[in-house]
């Protein structure tokens, strides 16, 4: 069977290294998920409209003015039968079409903090948008980093099969002319047939799965032909080790989840300060200028007038809703400090795990160097045994696959370790590109 150079050496990249660790084609594909990703689009917009939000709440500190038109027909309308000259004479003192258009501003003086606590409210849901979206994009990108080895790590394997299949049709050549010689049996041929054929079939399935791992890239990236060579589907960073505390107190600082919990907690908090303040008194400006008429003498004719003052609304009674508003604020404030316990209780769990498998993944892949080196040695002695004629096909068949199964282990361990290093940079917050 054909050597393979399947080597892939696993680290836990540092900073300076991080950004080489990254195939070319891979940060292509990332680029291409963060430009096409639908759902980056939505979230992008959600953000844009809560900046938005945070320009109509800073809006209550500017005036509204506004035009204001209108017509009334009053009957009967109040009369009063007066002297004047001698002579009784009605006077009419309103109207009975009364006309009125005006400029109106109105303007809040002091509000006792109740619009500061709102803008915070909105600058901070726009941080956790923020937030989310980080988080989206870093997640998409290791979803597109593992989707691009998997795709590497298949191509591998049917790099394994390819060989194990090409062996079989050697074998059947050989086991054929044994045949015509007279030297081997009808069952030995069939039995390499069989073998053949359920390594075909083998190869069949990693196709399907290979192209399930194309089609997740294409709907991760937008690319409808995401080209990926096996060669590139590697890291060549160097090995680096961790401990989980010493992971732990780095991960805290930047680990996307906890900081989208923080964030959540001081978006409470905000809450709290603003319902605490949404029953406190308001005092406001507010004044008008135009035309209307019913001024006497003539309360025919249109007059200009002004009119301002100051209104302070003071709230009494509201049905207790501020207080409860007040405590539900407090409850959601009490469970998101339990969230972010939790994301860093989930956390520390995640890295002692994470650790456990990388340690485990090691140590078998270090275990089945020996293997595939014993299972190589023992094709190479049943080869030479079949060209002479004193193997049997059982034995050679047990050469066969001892070397595909080793091969095909150890190359899943390189994958396994290729996933736990994608992970543990996930936890740690670092981003790929």
């Amino acid at each position: 069977m054909k050597h393979l150079s399947l080597s892939i050496l696993i680290a836990l990249a540092t900073t300076v290294a991080r950004a080489q660790s990254v195939p070319e084609d891979l940060r292509s594909l990332i680029n291409e998920a963060n430009t096409n990703f639908p759902r980056l689009k939505e979230q992008e917009q959600q953000l844009r409209a809560g900046e938005v939000r945070i320009d109509i709440a800073r809006s209550a500190y500017q005036p509204n003015i506004a035009g204001n038109g209108s017509y009334q027909y009053l009957t009967p309308v109040a009369k009063a039968t007066l002297p004047v000259n001698g002579n009784e004479t009605t006077i009419q003192f309103q109207p009975n079409h009364n006309f009125n258009a005006n400029i109106g501003i109105g303007q809040t003086l002091y509000d006792f903090g109740r619009t500061d606590a709102s803008i915070r409210q909105a600058v901070d849901h726009v941080q956790i948008l923020k937030r989310n979206l980080e988080l989206t994009q870093q997640n998409l990108a290791y979803q597109v980093a593992a989707a691009y080895y998997g795709v590497g790590f298949l191509q591998k394997s049917i790099i394994v099969q390819d060989s194990v299949i090409q062996v079989a049709q050697r074998n059947i050549q050989i086991f054929a002319n044994r045949l015509q010689n007279g030297e081997a049996l009808q069952f030995d041929l069939l039995t390499q047939q069989v073998r053949l054929k359920a390594a075909q079939n083998r190869k069949i399935d990693l196709q399907n799965n290979l192209e399930r791992q194309r089609a997740l890239l294409t709907y991760l990236t937008g690319n409808l032909n995401p080209a990926i060579s096996p060669a590139a589907a590697q890291f060549d960073v160097p090995v680096q080790p961790f401990t989980t505390e010493g992971s732990l107190q780095t991960a805290q600082s930047s680990n996307k989840d906890i900081q989208l919990a923080q964030d959540r907690v001081r978006a409470a908090q905000t809450d709290v300060l603003a319902y605490s303040r949404s029953g406190r008194p308001n005092l406001s400006f507010s004044g008008a200028a135009g035309y209307r008429n019913g001024y006497l003498p003539d309360i025919a004719s249109m007059k200009f007038n002004i009119a301002a003052g100051v209104n302070l609304t003071v709230p009494i009674y509201s049905g207790k809703r501020y207080a409860l508003q007040n405590q539900e604020a407090r409850l959601t404030l009490d469970a998101s400090r339990y969230a972010v316990e939790n994301a860093n209780a989930q956390l520390r769990q995640s890295l002692s795990q994470l650790n456990t498998d990388i340690q485990s993944n090691r140590q078998r892949l270090q275990n089945l160097e020996t293997q595939v080196l014993q299972a190589r040695k023992a094709l190479e002695i049943a080869q030479v045994r079949l060209q002479s004629g004193v193997i049997t096909p059982v034995e050679l068949q047990s050469a066969e696959t001892g070397v595909e199964e080793a091969e095909l282990a150890r190359l899943n361990y390189q994958y396994q370790l290729v996933l736990n290093q994608l992970e543990y940079k996930r936890l740690m917050g670092e981003n790929l590109l």
